[in-house]
């Protein structure tokens, strides 16, 4: 809608949509972070909650009283107000993140739309008790955002657009709302037990640590610690000493030593040869 970051704090913003145009009195704004190559980012504050949703990349943002905390794309974070946070190392890393900056419910004497004042409250206090701690966007919400984006993105949205902007805010608010006070899950081992059907259904296609980090919505440094004390090893070792195990069988069928290469995921046959090598003492 807006590319006008010199108003706002952060001058890495690409669009905000104010609250004129939104037109939700416990809505102040709108902001999306989109950046290509690494740029500076300096410690602010918000004088509003901040709801962050992390789209694309990974952010590990340094909050004072919370420490680092690690966003993976496909999770989101609340910061609470008045708290000074900057990306770690302050730099700010090709990605892409949505912000709602949500106004503290008693400082406002107005009509809401949708919700009452009490519900507005018993949000804003959920997510408040919440605050950096990353949620998994569940498909559900991550459609709503999305569908969010696509108007935020939109250089002269129409009043009917901007009425289903609101809806869709509202109906992001009740979701993350419901979602985020969810007692989080325990790391069991069923959790792991989808890494690892992950990392074998894909086996055969070009992967690596980062599309597994996507697909579970953890932060790379937790999801790492998890599957290791899972399994014992590295998420890459695992990976590729199941293809070896794939590639023996498939050998053992008589399968040609080039055509196994390629249907356990290695870029060449002389590549698979060397690592077939290295594990099992024998040429394939």
């Amino acid at each position: 809608m807006y590319n006008i970051a010199s108003m706002w704090e952060n001058k890495n913003i690409s669009r905000i949509v104010d609250r004129k145009q939104i037109g939700l009195g416990w809505l102040k704004a709108i902001t999306e972070w989109t950046t290509d190559k690494t740029v500076f980012h300096n410690p602010h504050t918000h004088r509003n909650l901040e709801l962050i949703f992390c789209m694309k990349g990974s952010l590990a943002y340094e909050i004072d009283g919370y420490g680092t905390v690690t966003m993976a794309s496909g999770t989101g974070m609340v910061i609470p107000p008045e708290t000074q946070h900057v990306l770690k190392g302050e730099m700010d890393s090709p990605g892409e993140r949505i912000g709602f900056h949500i106004v503290n419910p008693t400082s406002l004497r107005r009509k809401y739309a949708v919700f009452s004042q009490s519900d507005i409250s018993s949000f804003y206090d959920t997510m408040l008790n919440a605050a950096a701690h990353p949620f998994h966007i569940s498909a559900t919400l991550l459609g709503s955002v999305k569908e969010l984006v696509g108007i935020v993105r939109k250089t002269n949205p129409s009043s009917a657009e901007l009425g289903l902007l609101r809806a869709l805010c509202c109906t992001i608010l009740y979701r993350v709302a419901g979602e985020i006070g969810k007692p989080p899950a325990p790391p069991k081992s069923h959790m792991m037990d989808e890494a690892i059907r992950f990392l074998q259904n894909n086996c055969g296609r070009k992967i690596d640590t980062e599309d597994l980090v996507r697909h579970m919505g953890y932060g790379r440094s937790q999801l790492f610690a998890l599957f290791k004390k899972h399994t014992g090893l590295a998420i890459n070792e695992y990976l590729v000493r199941f293809r070896i195990e794939m590639a023996q069988r498939l050998l053992s069928q008589n399968m040609p030593a080039d055509e196994v290469a390629k249907k356990v995921g290695f870029s060449s046959s002389r590549y698979f040869k060397k690592v077939f090598i290295k594990y099992t003492g024998q040429t394939p």
